[in-house]
């Protein structure tokens, strides 16, 4: 205890230059660094039939890709066309997926809340149109078949409508049996098949209308206070001061331990003579 206060007492004045030197430095940041603002926002994946276009892990690398994002998009975030820019695109967002669900969530910094809204604005929009671009396809596949299965209900429902009616009749011949027979048969299948059809067209578009087919869409909206995230003094006069009193403490430290690894040096090195 009394080698601890011995010390302290050593680095009081390494310890008040440091907190001076380290205000001085955190002063001149806080009050020279431009503000930047933060924005964020959530987007839910595009759906069709239920299941999302692309897992967002898939979307993650793909914005990873230096192509992946327009010049529009990249000009709205402040970046320029340049490959290193765009290959760094991805840092300046920040796209983070959630494992349970189909979203990823956007994050990024500009001089002011405008523009960091615009720039996200600008990404979610580009990432809508290039799903949308996927979706399309297996959407116009589902329409497809649910227009074939609409035509084959309209022929079901013609050949129902073209059947004499069933009568039961107790004179008749065997070969007016055999037709009564065949008759009820052909209609019991026809009107099967019209049950079945009806089903498949109903779940069809149950499939292809929202919520199970949906574009991109925000999960919250583009999020942006009015408060600067680099500028908060507290959190810089309490780093400085840790950072000045380690400072402090540390270069003691080195002045009472140079002596000693000084003297090791000239010993080891007479012992090697």
């Amino acid at each position: 205890m009394i080698d601890i206060l011995v010390f302290l007492r050593a680095s009081f004045s390494n310890v008040v230059k440091s907190l001076v030197v380290c205000h001085l430095v955190g002063g001149a940041y806080y009050f020279s660094a431009p503000k930047m603002y933060e924005a964020s926002a959530k987007i839910e994946m595009a759906t069709v039939a239920g299941e999302p276009v692309e897992t967002p892990a898939i979307l993650l690398e793909k914005m990873k890709s230096p192509l992946y994002f327009s010049p529009a998009t990249l000009q709205a975030c402040s970046a320029d066309g340049g490959l290193n820019s765009q290959s760094n695109f991805a840092d300046k967002i920040k796209p983070t997926i959630n494992k349970s669900a189909a979203l990823v969530s956007f994050v990024t910094q500009a001089p002011s809340t405008q523009e960091a809204k615009a720039c996200l604005n600008a990404v979610i929009a580009e990432v809508s149109r290039k799903q949308d671009a996927i979706a399309n396809p297996f959407l116009d596949q589902k329409k497809q078949e649910l227009n074939q299965l609409s035509e084959q209900l309209k022929i079901a429902e013609k050949i129902e409508k073209s059947l004499p009616p069933f009568r039961i009749n107790n004179n008749s011949t065997d070969i007016h049996s055999t037709a009564s027979l065949w008759l009820m048969t052909l209609r019991k299948t026809n009107f099967a098949e019209i049950n079945v059809l009806n089903s498949q067209i109903s779940s069809l578009k149950f499939e292809i209308n929202e919520p199970k087919t949906r574009p991109t869409v925000l999960f919250n909206s583009v999020y942006s206070p009015e408060v600067p995230v680099n500028k908060r003094p507290l959190f810089t006069l309490g780093l400085c001061l840790a950072l000045g009193v380690f400072l402090g403490l540390l270069v003691t430290g080195v002045m009472r331990m140079a002596p000693r690894i000084r003297q090791e040096v000239l010993v080891k090195k007479s012992v090697a003579r």
